[in-house]
């Protein structure tokens, strides 16, 4: 029955292209068998993408073997786009009703190792670590979550153009099995589990899953299908008993298991949810008065400037950690702050302003002031870097006296050159920026006009730059109407 106000269709119960993940423990055969793959007569081109493996050149001698080795220099961005590129060809070839392109990528750990290795690298950047590791080149680096956030992003982009690939892609991923931990990360006695060694969201994004163990038959961990024979929660893995399978296993997996036909076969129909822009009954709640990010009950939502000036205003932790909490849930605490001595996180003002009235506490009790005046390490010697910009900053979020003049933000200079890619990134700090500036009322085509640019040209720090110019002209005129100019 249709239903009035809904778009509908039946479903077409053909079978779309798989994403294979092909995984298991060190010699087990992962590569070779994707080498293997490339001598069927059912598939046109193999790609291959290698990594960290370094097998894709000796296994060209299997016989009848045939695939190409894609050649790159390990970034990012040029596997993301050699992947883009053998898309665009499978597309092609599927269109011209031609055998389907296989991709293969020997091995998806060495992906997630090095997207890991990038936060980490970052982390160890920032202002607060560098102090860190002045004082202690051993010291442990913690990776802040909005590091940890785009290096999952990094991963989805790439996963999403694999799962959308029109033709078969198979992923190499190293897995082993580990001591179990507890949920205090320590290990319990006897017993063991077993670690696919990539992101998380990939076993449960496959279409199938195959485990690879040296002695013992392939094993289907899982797969997203109605032909294999395993029911979801409630049919084991399967070991792969098929004589048919013998020699072919990833022919064998896609065009007898699967039963993925060339002819019908599509790309899985992917629909990413987001969250949008505001509903007309959100944007009426939240700011019932007309005041920008109030939420109904009278709670506002902070913004930079406002945790800013918390801040510089904050007498102890308490207060810290309450700023902290909202800059964390609004997911400001990444957010670029402009200071005249340069430009630091939220995070990092906060902590200069917890190491400062630790140093003070300790210098007004007597046993402190003899621990500073005998140069005791343990105190905190928060450097005039950061404590210096944080006060500034928090002086400068306030509302003016209209008795002194604010000095020009260099970030607030209109200019119609895009600024650096990496520093306008769609990350929870962009969001979180633009999300402020939307519930202060100010346009995409205002902020195009203020910067000489579009919007999304616009580096985070200088959005940022703008939520606090905004907000002061808005309390200095009492209207509360934007004002970008």
């Amino acid at each position: 029955m249709a239903v009035s106000g809904l778009k509908t269709r039946q479903p077409t119960g053909r079978v779309p292209w798989p994403c294979i993940l092909l995984e298991g423990e060190e010699k087990a055969g992962k590569s070779w068998a994707l080498a293997q793959f490339s001598t069927s007569d059912k598939i046109g081109a193999l790609y291959w993408i290698d990594l960290n493996e370094g097998a894709g050149d000796e296994y060209g001698a299997i016989p009848g073997a045939n695939y190409q080795i894609i050649e790159h220099d390990g970034s990012y961005a040029a596997v993301l786009a050699a992947v883009q590129a053998v898309k665009a060809h499978a597309r092609r070839a599927a269109d011209a009703g031609e055998p389907p392109v296989v991709l293969g990528i020997d091995t998806g750990s060495a992906i997630w190792d090095g997207l890991k290795d990038w936060a980490s690298d970052r982390a160890a950047k920032s202002a607060r670590n560098r102090e860190l590791l002045k004082r202690d080149p051993n010291a442990e680096i913690t990776i802040s979550q909005n590091l940890w956030n785009d290096a999952g992003s990094r991963w989805r982009k790439l996963q999403t153009e694999l799962l959308t690939f029109p033709g078969i892609v198979v992923v190499t991923a190293r897995g082993k099995e580990v001591t179990e931990v507890d949920a205090n990360g320590r290990p319990i006695e006897g017993q063991k589990t077993w670690s696919v060694q990539t992101h998380r969201e990939f076993p449960y994004a496959a279409s199938v899953w195959v485990r690879l163990r040296r002695g013992r038959r392939p094993l289907i961990v899982g797969a997203r299908s109605v032909h294999v024979g395993i029911k979801p929660n409630d049919d084991p893995a399967k070991e792969v008993t098929d004589p048919a399978a013998t020699g072919r296993l990833l022919e064998w997996l896609v065009f007898d298991a699967l039963k993925c036909d060339p002819g019908t076969a599509h790309v899985r129909d992917l629909v990413s949810f987001h969250g949008g822009g505001l509903l007309d009954h959100e944007r009426t709640e939240e700011a019932p008065a007309g005041r920008p990010g109030t939420r109904a009950g009278g709670r506002r939502e902070p913004d930079v400037a406002d945790l800013v000036a918390r801040i510089g205003d904050a007498r102890g932790d308490d207060e810290l950690r309450e700023v902290w909490a909202e800059g964390n849930r609004t997911g400001l605490l990444q957010v670029d702050v402009a200071t005249p001595g340069g430009s630091y996180t939220v995070a990092e003002l906060i902590q200069a302003r917890h190491e400062e009235l630790l140093a003070a506490s300790m210098k007004a009790h007597p046993a402190g002031r003899r621990r500073v005046a005998a140069g005791d390490p343990s105190v905190p010697q928060t450097p005039a870097a950061l404590v210096g910009p944080a006060l500034a900053a928090a002086a400068a979020a306030r509302p003016s006296t209209g008795r002194e003049a604010a000095p020009a933000n260099p970030l607030l200079e209109p200019s119609p050159t895009p600024d650096d890619p990496q520093e306008r990134r769609l990350n929870a700090a962009r969001r979180g920026v633009l999300a402020s500036l939307e519930a202060l009322g100010v346009t995409e085509e205002q902020i195009g006009e203020r910067f000489g640019r579009p919007a999304e040209h616009v580096a985070t720090k200088r959005l940022t730059a703008l939520v606090r110019d905004v907000i002061a002209t808005q309390r200095a005129a009492g209207d509360g109407r934007p004002d970008v100019a």
